[in-house]
């Protein structure tokens, strides 16, 4: 039942209204506190390659956790996607031209925000990705780890969570952060519910009711901190939308669900690193 084919629609509002809200304003709203937005805003950035070779480019998010803030976690279909022409899954060239924000310069400067570049080995192979297929590959493989140039200033990676301490349910209140598509320029917040979990298989998937599109890849799914009130912890990164049904219809599982990539420990183990 739990089982999806990697085919991601272009985009997903689940059941009645589209829930997101801009990230400072929203996350007031939601009983978030300023010190939360703050971490979230220093950790998270939003990733954009051109893909001038094949064509297919690609925009998503990335976030620091653990510890340092010189490599982020992302999606793989972030620079890997099948080309418009030969079909292929291709590295989107040329990865030296993507461009990184920090959340924190995109939410305080907008398109002023400063630029940075990641840092490609000359041999694709080497990046540190748990699948270089990730269209055909399944959605818990679709994870890769990022380096960047050089570090941004006041960047701060998001402590890892003990997924076993929060004791995840089905209708558990959830959080998804993401940069809004398709400017990709501002960050923004929505509250949405886990509606069903497969915790083995590693890493276990998270399938929940939120509204999703294309350039939501790679958000940060959260939950509230039971220790630290208007604190989140973070679980899970966004992988994509399967939606059969069309917009505004009732969360199904087969056919009109958001997936996330849950943050144990297996998610971290990667190809190259």
């Amino acid at each position: 039942m739990l089982t999806l084919a990697p085919n991601l629609a272009n985009a997903a509002v689940i059941g009645p209204t589209d829930d997101w809200k801009p990230l400072r304003s929203g996350a007031r709203q939601l009983g978030i506190s300023d010190d939360m937005v703050g971490r979230i805003l220093a950790a998270g950035v939003e990733l954009t390659c051109p893909g001038t070779v094949y064509s297919n480019g690609g925009m998503l998010n990335g976030w620091f956790l653990g510890t340092g803030s010189k490599s982020f976690y992302t999606n793989a279909h972030g620079v890997v996607d099948i080309g418009l022409s030969d079909r292929q899954a291709n590295f989107i060239e040329p990865l030296d031209k993507c461009t990184v924000h920090s959340y924190r310069d995109l939410i305080d400067r907008g398109g002023r925000a400063t630029a940075y570049t990641l840092a490609v080995p000359q041999n694709r192979r080497l990046l540190e990705m748990a699948t270089f297929s990730p269209q055909s590959a399944p959605p818990n493989q679709d994870r890769a780890r990022l380096r960047l140039a050089v570090a941004i200033t006041g960047s701060r990676a998001l402590p890892l969570p003990d997924l076993n301490r929060l004791g995840l349910a089905v209708g558990q209140q959830l959080f998804l952060v993401s940069v809004a598509p398709p400017a990709m320029r501002a960050p923004v917040i929505e509250a949405c519910h886990i509606m069903a979990l497969k915790l083995n298989g590693g890493p276990g998937q998270i399938y929940s009711d939120c509204d999703n599109a294309a350039g939501n890849s790679a958000g940060l799914y959260l939950v509230r901190d039971p220790s630290r009130p208007g604190m989140l912890v973070p679980i899970a990164l966004h992988e994509g939308c399967y939606e059969k049904i069309g917009n505004y219809k009732p969360w199904d599982i087969n056919n009109n669900t958001a997936v996330g990539i849950l943050l144990q420990r297996n998610f971290f183990a990667l190809r190259g690193a």
